[in-house]
């Protein structure tokens, strides 16, 4: 994570841990480690009593290996507007879709 535009956007206290974005608390599947990480966040914040602070979580993501997480399943409207894209307008002006 980054500390510094965590900082930036207000958070009182910051739990730093250098995993990559969307997996904070660990590998998907990894319960065991997780909860690790989120005890170790937790104390942390007991122990910061000042606004501001700052503690970096002892974890590290040692895995060079590109996970398969897949791609983003798009949303239903998404898929409508592909097929109508005349429906776009509607869509950025709110106006309901009859067929939809």
């Amino acid at each position: 994570m980054m500390p510094e535009l965590t900082a930036s956007a207000g958070a009182p206290r910051i739990a730093a841990i250098e995993h990559p974005f969307g997996m904070t608390l660990g590998r998907p599947g990894d319960s065991t480690g997780q909860r690790e990480v989120l005890r170790a966040t937790l104390r942390a914040m007991e122990t910061m009593a000042e606004r501001g602070g700052v503690i970096h979580l002892p974890f590290e993501w040692t895995s060079t290996e590109k996970l398969a997480l897949g791609a983003p399943v798009p949303p239903p409207i998404a898929k409508y507007l592909v097929r109508h894209p005349w429906g776009f307008s509607r869509f950025l002006n709110r106006t309901p879709f009859p067929e939809f």
